[in-house]
């Protein structure tokens, strides 16, 4: 890794999108034993997990280094080592009133999530939180979209967990790193322009490539122009919705429970997928959420934007490596296999029409822009017309994690809020559950317990649904079946990656 390193055109994105009141770290919310993070007194042994990461941060070497901006022209934010870092500053401590509910985690990790992260440091924190009934302590950790999207972050858990209780200590001293110092600003300036330099010379490859093999990229070409053809519609359009609309900086969390073998009831009878079955209740929570409202639901489809991964980040090198497909929510069918369905073709058609391809060519072809030009495509996203809400689903281990001893007993993935979006839904799959948390905007979407009761009630009639009869009803005998359970795993990449990540 070099002294400097320039951020992607999407990680820039993500800084320029943020603001005080659009904090723009996806997050989780960990649920642990307590007893191994405690001492003989009782009290949390923080310099212990802060020593514990300490000696496993050079297996992630961007956890050490921060954003900087270069003071002139149009040259890319890059990376640099922070000589200042001090993990003390990015691992805390924070303590609930005994006993500690979960109405007063999802409240404190609501007040943490609304901060932003200080960019004159790495753009993580972690947050270890007692007094949980029980005896369990939380884990809330927070990073920054542009060094992660959400299969990074998992990898990021690969190396901060264990698949073992028992693990011995690292055998490298966390204080052997030495931090390069920064490059000059005409260094930083000469770097950018090589950059895009060597940007051209790929794009010369490819050309080159393409005239070597003109059947091959006459085929890529042919699915690029469906892909793009199918985002080119008056569809592409979100419907409006009371959703949607500037956000402040207050935040509410909720968190939902799935076991996920009865979600492996309704894919294997329904013939669909866990996805499908995640987007499916998601519509059906919408649906209570606006009724609640006194808005009218009938015919309403609502968009959803759906990442996709592009990678597996085995190389620890994090970053954002993702497509999206927008798929249309029916809200307006009240009933919940015609929800299933309707969503299942929806996803079908974007599968069969390449929508990541198109994403995937949109994210390529934003890393060439100046940063004035990102800079102004974040002031338009914050007025963005496409999108109702951002649903992300990560799959993890089948098996259980540990840290410092303690098994993670349940993991929440959070998505962050963009300018005009109001609520969010991100879903993890760990050891027999399907997770899903919910953000949302404290003042535009107060009833997001409203949403969250109802995507639990239409999780239950699904699975009651295909507990109900033998037969399969609405199934594509075309479609693909659902992902197949990884089995003890050693990188939570590979697992995903197998089981599709995103968008299974």
């Amino acid at each position: 890794m070099t002294a400097s390193e320039p951020l992607t055109g999407l990680d820039a994105l993500f800084l320029f999108l943020e603001s005080p009141r659009t904090p723009m770290h996806a997050a989780s919310i960990a649920i642990f034993e307590g007893a191994p993070f405690k001492d003989g007194r009782g009290a949390v042994r923080i310099d212990a997990l802060r020593r514990e990461i300490g000696h496993r941060l050079d297996l992630v070497p961007k956890l050490r280094r921060r954003v900087r901006f270069p003071r002139f022209g149009q040259a890319m934010p890059v990376w640099v080592d922070d000589v200042d870092f001090d993990v003390n500053r990015h691992v805390r401590h924070v303590a609930l009133p005994v006993p500690g509910t979960e109405a007063q985690l999802t409240e404190l990790s609501a007040a943490l999530l609304s901060v932003p992260i200080d960019r004159a440091h790495p753009l993580w924190e972690l947050w270890i939180v007692e007094g949980l009934t029980g005896g369990r302590v939380a884990l809330v950790e927070k990073v920054h979209h542009a060094l992660a999207d959400g299969l990074a972050s998992v990898e990021l858990a690969t190396v901060l967990l264990d698949f073992e209780r028992d693990v011995p200590p690292p055998v490298s001293p966390a204080s052997s790193w030495c931090p390069r110092p920064e490059p000059r600003e005409a260094t930083v300036v000469v770097s950018d322009i090589a950059h895009r330099g060597l940007r051209s010379v790929h794009a010369g490859r490819s050309a080159w490539a393409a005239i070597e093999h003109p059947a091959r990229s006459a085929r890529k070409a042919t699915d690029l122009a469906v892909a793009l053809r199918t985002l080119a519609t008056a569809r592409s359009v979100a419907p409006r919705s009371s959703i949607n609309g500037p956000v402040g900086q207050s935040r509410r969390v909720a968190l939902i429970r799935q076991p996920l073998d009865q979600v492996r009831r309704v894919e294997s009878r329904f013939g669909v997928t866990v996805n499908d079955v995640l987007l499916a209740a998601v519509a059906g929570g919408l649906r209570a959420q606006l009724t609640g409202r006194g808005e009218p639901v009938d015919g309403v489809t609502l968009q959803a934007l759906i990442p996709v991964g592009l990678d597996s980040h085995e190389d620890h090198r994090l970053g954002n490596k993702v497509s999206a497909m927008l798929v249309r929510l029916p809200v307006g069918m009240a009933s919940p296999l015609d929800r299933l369905m309707s969503v299942t073709r929806g996803m079908n058609r974007c599968k069969e029409h390449r929508q990541a391809l198109a994403g995937e060519y949109i994210t390529r072809l934003i890393d060439g822009w100046p940063r004035s030009a990102l800079a102004g495509a974040a002031r338009l996203v914050h007025h963005q017309p496409f999108v109702n809400l951002v649903i992300t689903n990560v799959p993890g281990p089948s098996v259980p994690l540990y840290c410092m001893g303690a098994r993670m007993l349940e993991a929440f993935p959070i998505v962050p809020l963009a300018g005009n979006l109001s609520v969010g839904v991100a879903a993890f799959t760990y050891d027999g559950q399907l997770s899903v948390g919910l953000l949302a905007d404290g003042d535009r979407c107060p009833d997001v317990g409203v949403l969250a009761d109802g995507i639990r009630a239409s999780f239950v009639e699904l699975v009651a649904a295909a507990t109900a009869g033998d037969e399969r009803v609405g199934a594509d005998p075309e479609k693909p079946k659902g992902p197949c359970r990884v089995q003890g795993k050693k990188s939570l990449s590979s697992a995903a990656r197998s089981e599709g990540a995103h968008t299974r």
